[in-house]
């Protein structure tokens, strides 16, 4: 669930309390609206990083508006779950029932739906989404195929499964992972898979450029591992997509910069918001490029 929008100084740990867990569902509710601005408009909309294949001639954001910005940042986040779907094999992995944790405004649940036909429990913290995942789902005319659930992803409900899969789409950060995987251990079939597309850390000052941003440090792949292999689950693909993801933060800086030059009416308040956007996206964007930050696609099996 990274919000790849305007923040301000997070806590440095990840977050495993109720109180702490219950402040991001509040936080991401208070800011929907400026997601949906930046990412939007639905039904499918998406708060990650895009995925920008060497083959395609990237956009000159230097003379283009911020609508136009917006829809290439889209189009490339869209691009990254149809590059996921086939290192993970969606076509007979993630075509059954599956679990989206951390689904944000429902645009990943309503890619696996409308692309395989999956039968998706979209997995949310913050209350104020729910009825917003489920109105795009009717409004893409998969209803039937998409339920919201408000829940903490450490305590999905044991009553529900088996699943035949999970997802996290950048959101596995926010979460305990050994609790995580323990509890997706009872609520998978033998052999389900979890796929994780994620932010992991290489050195120190690419987990603080991170952490100063987002609500939490990121982990590394080891740290990963150790905990999925504690709870029955193996490592089986491990795809670095960092080269390939670093355009994003060029995008997103010159939406956000292109918004600051070009709206009058934004308040001070949603000024300086921007600003510490502008900022922060520079620095994530330079850290990206020096290595200090890997972008990944996981997926472990349950043995």
């Amino acid at each position: 669930m990274s919000n790849l929008d305007e923040l301000s100084s997070p806590p440095q740990a990840a977050l495993e309390s109720q109180d702490e867990v219950g402040i991001v569902g509040q936080y991401y509710d208070d800011k929907t609206a400026r997601l949906v601005r930046k990412y939007g408009p639905g039904p499918r909309i998406h708060y990650h990083v895009g995925h920008y294949p060497s083959s395609q001639t990237p956009l000159n954001v230097q003379d283009a508006t911020a609508d136009a910005i917006r829809g290439s940042i889209r189009i490339h986040q869209e691009g990254l779950l149809r590059y996921a779907a086939k290192i993970w094999g969606a076509e007979h992995r993630l075509s059954g029932r599956i679990l989206d944790v951390g689904c944000g405004l429902g645009g990943g649940s309503l890619f696996w739906a409308q692309e395989y036909g999956a039968d998706v429990t979209a997995v949310t913290n913050a209350p104020e989404h729910a009825p917003i995942v489920e109105g795009f789902a009717r409004e893409c005319g998969v209803g039937g195929q998409v339920r919201a659930l408000v829940c903490d992803a450490m305590h999905l409900p044991l009553d529900d499964g088996p699943y035949d899969a999970a997802v996290a789409i950048e959101s596995s950060g926010y979460f305990n992972r050994p609790q995580w995987f323990e509890r997706l251990a009872r609520v998978l079939r033998p052999g389900g898979s979890v796929c994780i597309e994620e932010v992991f850390t290489t050195r120190p000052h690419g987990a603080d450029v991170w952490a100063e941003y987002f609500y939490t440090k990121p982990a590394s792949v080891l740290d990963y591992a150790e905990a999925a292999k504690s709870a029955g689950f193996e490592l089986v693909d491990d795809v670095d997509a960092t080269s390939e993801t670093q355009p994003f933060w060029e995008e997103s800086a010159a939406w956000t910069k292109a918004v600051l030059d070009s709206d009058d009416t934004l308040s001070a308040v949603a000024r300086r918001q921007l600003r510490i956007s502008l900022l922060a996206n520079q620095a994530l964007g330079t850290e990206w490029q020096a290595g200090g930050l890997r972008l990944g696609f996981l997926r472990f099996e349950l043995r």
